[in-house]
């Protein structure tokens, strides 16, 4: 019996192999110099959008557009890449989305690859929004003495939420409504990659409402992964099918960028977690653009030891023993890398 077993592990093993190796690259379908290619969120200089744009603009692709909300910042994008298309754009906001739709089809005729790196991000705990943290962590707005939040401090917890799910919730699902139909019919093998973040896997403190906002995102963009798989093969215009649109879906951890600081809807403090052991933005566009090209889709986590962390989270592992509350080194992590 263990002998037939371990033929069988060997037989599993030799297909998984032998698959992978027979593989296609995307790269042999879309042509690196005719991919027609959409960065949502490259106006911030040494954002990961940015760090996209010139990766590829390296390996030779000659249709790209990128989206911003700031129209002088993408000017000056333009003018250190002068064929890349500029549209400035807010992509909460459906008439926008519309018109950037228009703008796509007018200049590069469809749409193969579709970036979304846009969002918001959230810095203070649920106290602190409300100026009432006793750990001091408080909004610019603190009134200090208070125990209890008051109906500002409330109304300051509701505009949070509101903007951080307009901006990685709403924007992405508009987005992709407006998008998905043109990519099904225009592109042999569209792709969309989102860029979200470990804070969407694992709960993490001073960053309760991005968790929230980024856990929504990710489940969003693998539920219309889904919807996708489904609408494959459908009819298109004329006699043509609709192509399989694949996602894939980057959780890193933290940056080396100002995008903490920048975007923040609740503090302009900055970040208090830990930079030393961040990522570079080169590194994870690198790792980004990997996985497009080998066409392995789902969900790439950065770096790599954290899926032990997600994977502990999906078993609910905060605490070794709940009933006496002793913290798991997943909590105790948590609070030193975001000092909370």
């Amino acid at each position: 019996m263990p002998r037939l077993a371990w033929t069988l592990v060997a037989c599993v093993l030799l297909h998984v192999v032998w698959t992978y190796a027979r593989r296609k690259k995307r790269t042999q379908y879309v042509d690196a110099g005719a991919e027609r290619v959409l960065i949502l969120g490259a106006s911030t200089p040494d954002g990961l959008g940015a760090e996209l744009l010139r990766q590829y603009v390296e390996r030779g692709a000659k249709h790209i557009m990128i989206v911003g909300r700031r129209q002088h910042a993408l000017e000056d994008v333009r003018k250190r890449y002068p064929g890349v298309h500029v549209h400035a754009a807010d992509l909460t906001r459906t008439q926008s989305v519309l018109a950037l739709r228009d703008a796509v089809v007018r200049c590069m005729g469809g749409l193969d690859t579709l970036h979304m790196v846009f969002g918001a991000t959230s810095i203070l705990p649920i106290l602190g929004v409300a100026g009432v943290d006793p750990c001091g962590v408080n909004s610019e707005t603190e009134e200090r003495g208070l125990t209890h939040a008051t109906q500002d401090g409330l109304n300051r917890i509701g505009e949070t939420v509101q903007r951080s799910c307009d901006a990685n919730v709403k924007g992405p699902a508009i987005v992709l409504g407006a998008l998905i139909p043109l990519m099904q019919t225009t592109s042999q093998r569209p792709a969309v990659v989102t860029i979200g973040s470990v804070a969407g896997l694992i709960p993490a403190p001073t960053r309760a409402v991005y968790c929230a906002s980024k856990s929504a995102q990710h489940l969003l963009v693998r539920s219309v992964d889904l919807e996708c798989e489904s609408q494959a093969g459908m009819p298109g215009p004329g006699q043509s099918r609709r192509a399989r649109v694949h996602f894939l879906l980057v959780a890193p951890g933290p940056i080396k960028n100002s995008f903490v600081a920048t975007y923040s809807v609740d503090a302009s403090t900055g970040p208090r977690d830990r930079r030393d052991q961040a990522l570079r933005v080169e590194d994870v566009v690198r790792a980004t653009l990997r996985r497009v090209d080998a066409e392995q889709w789902g969900v790439l986590v950065m770096p790599s030891y954290l899926r032990v962390a997600w994977i502990l989270t999906c078993l609910d592992a905060t605490y070794v023993y709940p009933t006496d509350l002793r913290r798991a080194w997943l909590g105790r992590a948590a609070h030193r890398l975001y000092r909370y």
